[in-house]
């Protein structure tokens, strides 16, 4: 069996950030310089995140359950739930103090968030990911194909896809947002980590059946819950990390 879960706490240690220290002030100032189309691109897909993060932390907690014999995994899905947890303050934030999203509180924002993105987006983060997380709570032999589901698919496929998404539009922008620009650069590092740790949680399986095989083969198409928000270059980029991730734990498309 492959090893080395401790490397994954170390590395997530090693990468510690505090998102109340990135500065948004210049980027809340220049929000009302943004051209209308640009300002409602950068808004939806910031929605994406705070819809996808929020239900994130939320639900990793069944994940450290179901890992409670093997105390190295268990504490890098600790760390993980950290991070995790971190991403969704900084992103509400951002639409609260740079956007301006109405609400005195997260799940107000909610409220006004989740029409802005898709249907499919909200149905893998607040309903499929709930439910494989409350089938791990309730049968920790889940694990490997919930990992399978989180890792692999929303966050290898559905939040990368919209990680760089965000980055490609803040670059391109008339304005800049740089405070949002950091942050989400230290997102997607973080994210790197994570779907390595996914993917040797599965590779480190005793095996990978059939229903695993073509849950995480069907996430490739994943990144199509971001509808108009993400360009078909996008979408191509993810589905070709994708399958390299997969080919990494022994699974091949034909």
């Amino acid at each position: 069996m492959i090893t080395g879960y401790g490397h994954f706490a170390q590395l997530a240690d090693s990468l510690q950030w505090d998102e109340t220290a990135i500065d948004l002030t210049a980027d809340a100032e220049a929000w009302s310089r943004i051209g209308d189309e640009e300002r409602e691109q950068v808004l939806g897909l910031l929605a994406g995140f705070v819809v996808g993060e929020t239900s994130v932390a939320t639900h990793l907690t069944s994940f450290q359950a179901a890992a409670s014999t093997d105390d190295a995994m268990r504490s890098v899905f600790v760390a993980q739930a950290r991070d995790e947890a971190r991403h969704a303050r900084f992103f509400d934030r951002v639409v609260s103090e740079v956007a301006g999203v109405p609400g005195s509180n997260l799940d107000e924002r909610l409220e006004h968030l989740r029409e802005r993105v898709s249907p499919d987006l909200v149905d893998l983060f607040e309903e499929r990911l709930p439910a494989i997380a409350q089938r791990v709570a309730d049968d920790p032999e889940g694990l490997t194909a919930a990992v399978g589901l989180y890792h692999m698919i929303l966050e290898g496929v559905v939040l990368t896809a919209g990680q760089h998404a965000l980055l490609d539009t803040l670059e391109k922008l008339s304005v800049k947002l740089p405070g949002v620009h950091k942050g989400m650069e230290l997102v997607l590092r973080d994210e790197r980590w994570h779907i390595g740790f996914g993917s040797r949680v599965i590779q480190s399986a005793d095996i990978v059946d059939d229903e695993m095989e073509e849950l995480l083969k069907a996430g490739t198409k994943a990144a199509s819950a971001w509808g108009d928000l993400i360009s078909s270059a996008d979408v191509d980029k993810v589905e070709h990390l994708h399958r390299r991730r997969l080919k990494s734990v022994g699974i091949k498309f034909w």
